[in-house]
């Protein structure tokens, strides 16, 4: 421990009268407050310690000060909290079906339809009345013989406050799933009880944010009667979850809050007017217990416990009296097979992307301000997956961030070494883009960099000036990446000895692709987008290249799909995206396209799954063909961003998922 760091956390802040009260103290006489020497934690390299109850409380509260005199209410952190991450191998099942594509085999991950080679689970989008929100997750019983999905069952549930389910997982083991899992959030509920609320004392924010995780667990023994068996629910905001095994890993963001501050003061001096309203803003926070500033959960609606102890949780190395930083994210495990919360993390500092291998979960966070020579730099934090839930092991540094395109596709952990691409967008003009190897230091709670591109003795960089990288994607002891600006590089890099990576070969084409998928150590399949000279987007790219000489990749075919206006929600959400291995000569894939288009001056458009397969792979060259498609039901489909679109393959038949419907297509008859 910090002996002079703990020091000044236990000196009184300089905005009122100390006079060796505690914190807790109804009675003490509130001065008025000066917030002017408050700052937020910055995010930092270095490793995290875990914090005394006190420290934490006063990183929390100064949280709420700092918010205060930013006039930055509580409703706007939360909402910028909201980090959507979510980090893919091919994996078929023994029964033959394609499941959800994902980036690490053995590591589930969430998505709106789920498919147990028997019956297909699908959450279907809210629909929104007068009266009342909701939605509903129906169940359709398959028939990959007769290519035919029939609804057996719905589970319906009032979406008013809490929404969507933006997340299923199936429990059971590979052949028969026992139970699914679904989970919901929400902005704007207001506790977890229906506890009342004075909302009286504030006029200009009168309605208390908390921000809610419904976590549900269904019995579909019998999926014609599904029932519900566990509850679960989570103070805070869901940023991603991870499933091993059948144990859930969710990662959470909790913003805490005083139902009754007033915000809108402008900036807090001690010379501004409306000093009542200061001082009893300042005594709410004052009087207001830690353990009311954490977030909490509740089973089966039952009584609220707190999620985590006021003395438990890890904060960065170097804090003072006058930083505060109001975000605490929580790592909380769950074991689905005994219906129980094991444990659960925290964290108060930024998180900006999460990656999971089978083994470890890695926690990153970007900053944009200068470190030393960096101009910014990513921290990245390594848990290991234990029985009883998470352990915290290391943290390490590196210049540059993880940029804007799916995060965690920049992160790959193999044989204990973490591989991390990162950009420096110090000067966006000529972004630069860097490979680092980390490595966890014996006997220390540190991540070093024990290699990194480009270096000295590989100068060549990652990227030609002005490109930024568009996708990124690991294969054991290969890298691929893709950048662009006006024309789509492939760089290929050799990682077989983690600390001497190397740029092996490039391949420079038009377009630029946004999804990378390694098809054996052979092939590479890429989605993306076609442009035209000036790199304007002409129409959405399949790719596939041979890579068997990592010195010389070359492009065996593409297919262009539609025109600029076509769109495709695998180009940004690879679960839209799938696979099936159908013999070891031939790869399937399907994903969603829509395609608008005018006529008579009017805009039309239809939607459709687009088919693919990748025929001779057991041959001297394999080829890229297209395999037909399944179209919507209804032209106006196309109108409607169904984010829930999937291509659910089981051997010779087609699911296509979208909206609230299954349409079942034979592949052979779709077949050319």
């Amino acid at each position: 421990m910090n002996i002079p760091l703990l020091r000044s956390f236990l000196l009184c802040l300089p905005l009122a009268a100390c006079g060796g009260k505690t914190a807790h103290d109804t009675n003490r006489t509130i001065e008025n407050p000066d917030y002017t020497q408050l700052s937020e934690q910055q995010l930092e390299p270095g490793s995290l310690r875990q914090a005394s109850a006190v420290e934490l409380e006063q990183l929390l509260k100064n949280g709420l000060r700092i918010s205060l005199k930013n006039n930055q209410n509580v409703d706007t952190l939360v909402r910028e909290s909201a980090i959507n991450h979510f980090a893919a191998a091919v994996k078929t099942d023994i029964n033959g079906h394609s499941i959800t594509n994902v980036q690490v085999h053995g590591v589930d991950e969430a998505d709106t339809v789920k498919y147990d080679g028997r019956y297909i689970y699908l959450a279907t989008p809210a629909v929104y009345t007068e009266t009342a929100t909701a939605s509903s997750i129906k169940i359709f019983a398959t028939d990959s013989l007769a290519a035919k999905a029939t609804e057996v069952s719905s589970i319906d549930l009032d979406a008013t406050h809490w929404g969507d389910v933006s997340e299923l997982y199936l429990v059971g083991d590979e052949q028969v799933s026992t139970g699914l899992v679904s989970v919901r959030h929400s902005l704007n509920y207001i506790a977890l009880t229906d506890t009342e609320v004075d909302f009286a004392s504030s006029d200009i924010w009168p309605n208390p944010i908390r921000q809610g995780i419904d976590i549900r667990l269904y019995d579909v023994r019998v999926p014609t009667s599904p029932s519900k068996a566990w509850s679960l629910s989570l103070d805070g905001n869901l940023i991603g979850s991870r499933k091993v095994g059948n144990t859930l890993y969710i990662v959470s963001s909790f913003v805490p809050h005083i139902d009754t501050l007033d915000y809108g003061l402008g900036t807090y001096t001690s010379n501004e007017s409306n000093s009542a309203v200061r001082i009893r803003n300042e005594k709410l926070i004052t009087d207001t217990r830690i353990e009311k500033l954490l977030p909490e959960y509740v089973i089966n609606d039952g009584s609220p416990k707190p999620l985590v102890s006021s003395s438990g949780c890890l904060v960065p190395q170097h804090t003072d009296k006058n930083q505060g930083y109001l975000n605490i994210i929580n790592i909380t495990t769950i074991d689905l097979t005994a219906q129980k919360l094991l444990s659960s993390k925290c964290i108060n500092t930024n998180v900006a992307g999460i990656y999971s291998s089978f083994d470890n979960l890695y926690l990153g966070g970007s900053g944009y301000s200068d470190w030393n020579d960096w101009k910014s730099f990513t921290v990245v934090h390594k848990f290991s997956l234990i029985e009883s839930g998470v352990e915290y092991q290391a943290s390490g540094s590196v210049e540059g961030v993880l940029g804007w395109n799916q995060p965690s596709y920049r992160m790959d952990e193999k044989d204990g070494y973490l591989r991390m691409v990162t950009t420096d967008y110090n000067n966006f003009i000529a972004p630069v883009h860097h490979l680092n190897v980390l490595h966890k230091v014996a006997g220390r709670s540190d991540l070093a960099v024990v290699a990194q591109l480009p270096n000295d003795t590989q100068p060549k960089p990652i990227g030609k000036p002005r490109e930024d990288i568009y996708s990124v994607r690991f294969n054991g002891d290969k890298a691929y990446i893709v950048t662009f600006e006006r024309t789509d590089p492939l760089y290929v890099l050799d990682l077989a000895t983690a600390t001497d990576p190397k740029i092996a070969g490039e391949l420079e084409i038009p377009g630029f692709s946004t999804y990378l998928h390694p098809v054996g150590d052979h092939y590479l399949f890429s989605l993306g987008n076609e442009t035209d000279s000036n790199g304007r987007q002409a129409g959405v790219k399949v790719s596939l290249f041979d890579i068997r000489d990592i010195t010389k990749p070359a492009l065996v075919s593409a297919q262009l799909l539609g025109s600029t206006s076509s769109w495709s929600n695998a180009l940004y959400d690879y679960r839209a995206i799938s696979f099936l291995q159908a013999s070891d000569d031939q790869l399937r894939i399907a994903f969603p396209l829509s395609e608008l288009f005018q006529v008579d001056l009017l805009s039309e458009g239809r939607g459709s799954l687009k088919l693919f397969e990748i025929n001779g792979l057991t041959k001297d060259i394999a080829s890229l063909d297209y395999a037909g498609e399944v179209s919507k039901n209804s032209v106006s489909d196309v109108y409607f961003w169904n984010g829930n679109e999937r291509g659910i393959l089981h051997n010779d038949v087609i699911f296509y998922v979208y909206g609230a419907s299954v349409t079942a297509k034979p592949w052979r008859i779709i077949a050319p």
